[in-house]
């Protein structure tokens, strides 16, 4: 007994298709069943790439150093600025950059220092999603 699958009607009936090739029976199985599925072409790299930036909104900068400065304001306070100022170049890390300059390092120490700043990255990852978790647990009332 054949199942409730629709099979192509060249396999089923060879007495009336014998002269037709199995290649033939194989490609009018796959244009059947694949074709209708792969006639939409999926858009190219370049082609997704010229309608996202058709659609996208950019905000260009309006100079060269236009997030590389700190407004001061006429009556601002000297010291703030400065404590900005400060804070920015010690979340961009140039201070220690620029001391690091100062005198060659070698190529192996170099690298156990970048290693050493990898594992201190990662561990205090770690620490944070745990205070995280510990944080909400807490609020949550268990404690």
């Amino acid at each position: 007994m054949l199942s409730n699958v629709r099979h192509p009607p060249a396999l089923l009936d060879r007495t009336i298709n014998q002269d037709r090739r199995w290649t033939d029976v194989f490609e009018d199985t796959i244009e059947r069943t694949a074709g209708a599925v792969q006639k939409k072409k999926p858009p190219t790299p370049d082609e997704l790439w010229a309608e996202r930036s058709r659609n996208a909104s950019f905000n260009h900068p309006a100079d060269p150093y236009t997030g590389l400065r700190l407004g001061v304001p006429e009556n601002g306070d000297l010291g703030e600025i400065f404590r900005r100022l400060q804070t920015r170049l010690r979340r961009n890390r140039v201070i220690q950059e620029v001391s690091r300059q100062r005198r060659h390092e070698k190529k192996g120490v170099k690298r156990r220092r970048l290693s050493s700043e990898r594992w201190r990255r990662m561990f205090a990852n770690e620490v944070r999603k745990k205070v995280q978790l510990v944080s909400t647990i807490r609020r949550r009332g268990a404690y």
